[in-house]
């Protein structure tokens, strides 16, 4: 299935890369409810003008500074601009509500759904790639900066995490008890992971992130705060939350499973990350398919990177894996999941053992902000499966139909001539910062912009994955039982480029269109482009389309929340 990859996807990104470049920077127990549960009332008829100042202005008197902040109010905007994206740090929203308990969120969502909906947006870790998916303009941001709280409770062996935490926020405050969530692979992202499924280096053991959910406080479109799990009156909320992404209401409370790692001085992983030069790449992806297509290891976790940066004018692909084997030492010989990524000629390595804490730092926070990003989702089969579909007739020819015939081309736009001396662009800084320190550019001038870094980044599901899924009670998700691969287009724009040029957007449409999905495959929520419909490619689709409709009939947040279409 990668076969053609190896032959495109080099001039892809050169290709993509024609456009002009610049450098990047490194790629509780909840409370109780005064009305929890109250029974849904229908909201008013919406009035004539919609405005947000009928639902900020009320809240500011009720809940007062320092929970609802307005644009006249000094932290203001750096409030706004917490996001990762830079994108979503142009925002200015009518007013910022910090709660500090579910019932402020439950007073905000009353306040929203009486007035007939207005414009509203949750930030928990501001980290997504999707546009105002996690921001609002002239609407109501919800964040969660000021709930951070995490607790272990030994008696019940979980976790409970408030929205506001980060991954390596709650791995650092766990360590000394030897336990951690299952959360994601960078410490700078947040809990909203666990709404669109989560991966992590111990997901073929225990299955996507969302798996190891236990009970969620949630507060309703409506105001109402539930507690949903798998036995009670919210069974169906609560797997529907499972994937369901930003649609079935703000979650005041996770309780997750405790995953019992070690502690920093035990090392209980072996792995690390590898860097290759571009010469590798056709070898990275037959070895990616063969993992794909033969590893049955519950023990394994592998992230493959294939990508390309700009630095002083200068194209450099690299490609880097990461891998980290649960376990003190690898298996011998071909019995090693990575004995053919491992046998490849590198640049560098820090393959050793960790703790899982220490494997979670391995490729940094994520935190660096500043840059415009977009991502792009998509998934390929195991040759086994392409087979089972009638996509192909064998493991050659499996690898030779993704994304398409070998002669595909990446489309060409105008650029100036390589004999013409490149812009100058400003060094962009590696240190987390509310404001840009250089003047942001809203101009679509081809001379100019460019992009930073483009990269596929493949990430292996495994057969033991989707079985422990559905030994902890499924998602929506829902993948059949087989092996797959998560595929994410990542691109990264200048750090000074307040836009995405129109020739950046039609060249990832191009990349996007190409790089099609697997039949039956369901796509990654945490990893799509915002226009991208994951929810379709859910097995459980219709399940999610009914639960929707039961616990906001009055489509309050499809209208007025920016998230993923086709509810």
């Amino acid at each position: 299935m990668l076969w053609s990859l190896s032959i495109f996807f080099p001039p892809l990104l050169l290709a993509f890369f024609n456009l002009p470049l610049t450098a990047v920077g490194t790629p509780l127990q909840g409370e109780t409810s005064y009305r929890r549960l109250s029974p849904r009332q229908p909201p008013p008829p919406p009035p004539p003008v919609n405005s947000t100042l009928q639902v900020c202005a009320p809240l500011l008197n009720k809940l007062g500074p320092p929970i609802v902040i307005t644009p006249f109010d000094f932290a203001f905007r750096e409030a706004a601009n917490n996001a990762w994206n830079l994108y979503n740090t142009l925002y200015t929203p009518t007013c910022i509500i910090h709660p500090k308990r579910a019932e402020d969120v439950q007073r905000v969502m009353e306040a929203i759904y009486q007035a007939g909906g207005v414009k509203y947006a949750v930030q928990a870790g501001g980290h997504s790639a999707m546009r105002e998916w996690d921001t609002t303009e002239d609407g109501v941001l919800i964040s969660f900066a000021d709930m951070t709280n995490v607790s272990y409770d030994a008696t019940r062996d979980t976790i409970n995490l408030q929205p506001g935490v980060r991954w390596g926020e709650a791995i650092a405050y766990l360590e000394p008890f030897g336990v951690a969530p299952l959360g994601g692979r960078l410490g700078d992202v947040g809990t909203g992971l666990l709404l669109g499924g989560g991966l992590s280096y111990l997901s073929a053991r225990h299955g996507f992130s969302v798996d190891a959910l236990v009970e969620a406080d949630v507060v309703l479109v409506d105001g109402r705060l539930v507690t949903a799990n798998a036995t009670n009156e919210y069974a169906d909320l609560f797997k529907a939350l499972k994937g369901g992404a930003n649609r079935f209401g703000i979650v005041t409370r996770y309780e997750v499973k405790a995953i019992h790692v070690g502690t920093n001085e035990e090392k209980m992983m072996v792995g690390g990350s590898v860097i290759y030069d571009n010469s590798t790449t056709e070898a990275l992806l037959r070895a990616t398919a063969n993992y794909v297509n033969n590893v049955e290891d519950s023990n394994t976790s592998l992230l493959v990177i294939i990508g390309a940066t700009m630095d002083n004018n200068t194209v450099s692909p690299v490609n880097v894996i990461t891998f980290f084997y649960n376990g003190t030492s690898l298996p011998e010989g071909f019995a090693n999941p990575y004995h053919e990524f491992l046998s490849l000629p590198y640049l560098a390595s820090a393959v050793g053992s960790y703790s899982y804490a220490e494997a979670n730092s391995v490729l940094g926070s994520g935190g660096d902000k500043g840059s415009g990003q977009a991502f792009g989702a998509s998934a390929f089969g195991s040759a086994e499966w392409d087979i089972s579909q009638g996509l192909v007739n064998d493991e050659e020819e499996s690898f030779e139909s993704f994304p398409a015939s070998p002669t595909w081309s990446f489309p060409t736009y105008p650029y100036p001539s390589p004999t013409a001396p490149m812009p100058t662009y400003p060094t962009p800084s590696t240190t987390p910062r509310p404001l840009p320190p250089v003047p942001i550019s809203f101009i679509d001038d081809p001379s100019a912009d460019g992009v930073a870094a483009a990269l596929l980044a493949f990430t292996p599901v495994l057969k033991s994955q989707v079985e422990a899924s559905r030994k902890a009670g499924g998602n929506v998700i829902d993948p059949p039982l087989t092996n797959y691969a998560l595929v994410q287009f990542h691109v990264t724009m200048p750090e000074w480029l307040g836009i995405m040029p129109r020739r950046v957007i039609e060249a990832r449409k191009e990349v996007l269109k190409e790089l099609s999905a697997s039949a039956g495959l369901p796509l990654y929520m945490n990893e799509c482009d915002s226009e991208q419909n994951v929810f379709a490619t859910y097995g459980q689709y219709e399940f999610l389309k009914n639960v929707y409709k039961k616990y906001d009939p009055t489509g309050i947040n499809m209208r007025f929340m920016k998230g993923p279409p086709g509810l």
